[in-house]
């Protein structure tokens, strides 16, 4: 079945909220064989609920509406529904009993208005999860399949997952079967990648390639679909191996994982621990790397060295080396990877330092200049950088350099970073 999403909330058009249930909803939705063909973020207005209401059950199937389901005053979703749709607002009995036994418990009693919030539906409307805490309910509306979710992450996620899906499951047996994959690549272009995948559409005329930039990584999506699922199965399966074929290095994490998590694979298959040296990038590498539950059984530690004293008594730089090279350079980077080592006593190290701008540069080492030094067992390896980009990005391309380089030796033995440098 081919639906739509509308979010609504006055929090995700001002940007307060990034709207990540959308992208959930439809990822889940896809690998379901369930099409989302648009999203629509709207806030809380009656007149452009009613409006983008409208427009969509005259082009799909089923409808997802996230938001606006509360007790607070700015949720209006049911009343805006029921007027745009001519349906009366009835009392739910279950939802009034739940509202009961809530203030038996706490023994607070709820507001009029919570209770008119939460238990006034629009006519026909039948609860997802009766026995939940969350609202959320379908209506059924000539010949769409409309899904009212809350807009709270968790509560949409586990009324999608165990409600939404079923329910479209069954109304929808013979849906397409459809594939996909995601791969996350870094040290190539958009049009690189292109480039290289002329030929996969050969394959199959069912195949589809998307191209997603996500500095500094490009995301690249294959998504095969088709009614014969052994078919889509044998397809799918060789667009893969040629993606893997083709970029076998590049390839730093595959649909949900991230690079951090496969260095992470790497050191524990090796019975190998990290640690790094930080002066730009200020512990990003080091948060990157503990975002990943469990990084303790590989990671050491990461020390932010920002100043020069910092990195003569943290890690035994010399001052010989800051004064007649400077701190950013590669004797500094290459003292600091050792120093890091030596006061860590892990196998693996990374050191960084460079210019993150926007100030600071020179004709010799304008902004973006850094150095990368990788230590891995008896062996220490230093390149210079020029990184294009704010000072934002600068960190960003440094931290995402280094650890790719890291995985690269780990993986393949390889000395040369991913990334082009200067050396």
């Amino acid at each position: 079945m081919k639906g739509e999403i509308i979010a609504i909330g006055d929090e995700l058009i001002s940007g307060r909220v990034l709207n990540t249930t959308s992208t959930f909803a439809a990822a889940r939705l896809l690998e379901a064989g369930h099409e989302i063909k648009r999203i629509t973020v709207i806030g809380d207005e009656p007149d452009i609920i009613d409006e983008c209401l409208h427009a969509s059950l005259k082009r799909a199937a089923f409808v997802l509406i996230s938001g606006g389901l509360g007790p607070t005053s700015d949720d209006i979703t049911n009343e805006a529904v029921a007027r745009a749709l001519g349906l009366r607002l009835v009392e739910n009995a279950h939802i009034t009993r739940k509202i009961r036994e809530m203030e038996r418990r706490t023994g607070h009693k709820a507001s009029r208005t919570f209770k008119e919030k939460l238990s006034m539906l629009p006519e026909g409307a039948r609860l997802l999860n009766p026995d939940g805490c969350a609202a959320g309910y379908e209506l059924d509306y000539e010949g769409v399949y409309l899904f009212f979710l809350p807009g709270v992450p968790d509560q949409l996620k586990d009324h999608l997952v165990k409600r939404v899906i079923p329910r479209l499951n069954e109304l929808d047996p013979r849906r397409r079967e459809i594939r996909q994959k995601v791969f996350r690549l870094f040290g190539l272009t958009e049009m690189e990648v292109n480039e290289r995948l002329y030929d996969l559409y050969e394959l199959d005329s069912g195949i589809r390639i998307g191209y997603y930039p996500v500095f500094p990584e490009v995301h690249l999506s294959i998504t095969v679909k088709g009614e014969d699922g052994p078919h889509v199965d044998e397809v799918f399966e060789q667009a893969v191996a040629k993606v893997e074929a083709e970029f076998r290095a590049d390839i730093v994490a595959m649909d949900g994982g991230t690079l951090e998590a496969t260095i992470g694979e790497l050191l524990m298959e090796k019975g190998l621990m990290l640690s790094a040296a930080e002066s730009c990038t200020g512990g990003l590498l080091g948060k990157r790397v503990t975002d990943v539950p469990g990084s303790s059984a590989w990671f050491d530690r990461s020390i932010v060295t920002y100043s020069n004293r910092a990195k003569m008594e943290e890690l035994g730089v010399s001052a010989k080396t800051l004064e007649q090279y400077g701190a950013v350079s590669s004797q500094t980077a290459r003292e600091m990877v050792a120093g890091i080592r030596r006061v860590s006593g892990t196998q693996c190290a990374i050191a960084i330092t460079g210019i993150a701008g926007p100030g600071g540069g020179t004709p010799e080492k304008p902004v973006g200049t850094v150095f990368i030094a990788l230590s891995v067992e008896d062996e220490i390896m230093v390149h210079r950088f020029l990184f294009p980009g704010s000072r934002h990005e600068i960190r960003s391309i440094t931290s995402e350099t280094a650890l790719d380089w890291l995985r690269r030796y780990l993986a393949y033995g390889s000395k040369l970073p991913g990334y082009r440098f200067e050396s």
